[in-house]
Parts: C-alpha cells; structure tokens; sequence
C-alpha cells in the first residue's frame, strides 16, 4: 500500500507541475495572439491546428480520463481563440476644476 501512495504523491505533484506550466502557456499564448504582428498570425494558426487535432481526438472513442483531458485541452483552445474585448480605463478623467 504504502508503494501506490507513492505512485499517487508523484502523479498527484506532476499534475500540478503541468497545471503551473498551462497557467503560464496559456498567459504566454494569450501575450502573442494579442501582440497584432506576425507572431500572433503565427500563433493562431498553430491555437487552429491544435483545435482541428482535439476535434479529430474528441471523435474517437476514449477511456474517461483521457476524454476529460481532451475536453479541457479543447476548451482552453477555444479561450484562446476568442478575441479579448479592450480592457475599459480604470478611471476617467473629468474635464473640471479651476478655470481662469
């Protein structure tokens, strides 16, 4: 008992290992597509392709766990290839005050 507690303390610590790096994928891919150069055009056609190959995986039949990572890989595709609204100013300037 005690070797599959071990088994499971590593899967469970590379799980958040690759959780850490998605987080950090994922906000590095969101900085190019949104960079509005080359690069981003690069970029989304790489996020296309990626979602064009999780469509062809979600197709085939596949065992629980696996289609749980397939489905969460799908829907980070898809947040990546939703433009991102413009961000509103934090405060608005308001013509007033003293005049001369």
């Amino acid at each position: 008992m005690a070797d599959l507690n071990a088994v499971l303390t590593r899967l469970n610590d590379r799980l958040l290992r690759l959780e850490g790096e998605l987080f950090v994928l994922r906000s590095l891919a969101r900085a190019t597509l949104t960079a509005g150069d080359d690069h981003a055009a690069r970029m989304r056609k790489l996020v296309e392709a990626a979602k064009v190959a999780l469509d062809d995986e979600a197709k085939r039949e596949l065992d629980k766990p696996t289609r749980k990572y397939v489905d969460a890989a799908t829907a980070l595709v898809e947040e990546l290839l939703v433009e991102p609204t413009q961000a509103r100013p934090l405060f608005t300037v308001i013509d007033g005050g003293r005049r001369d």
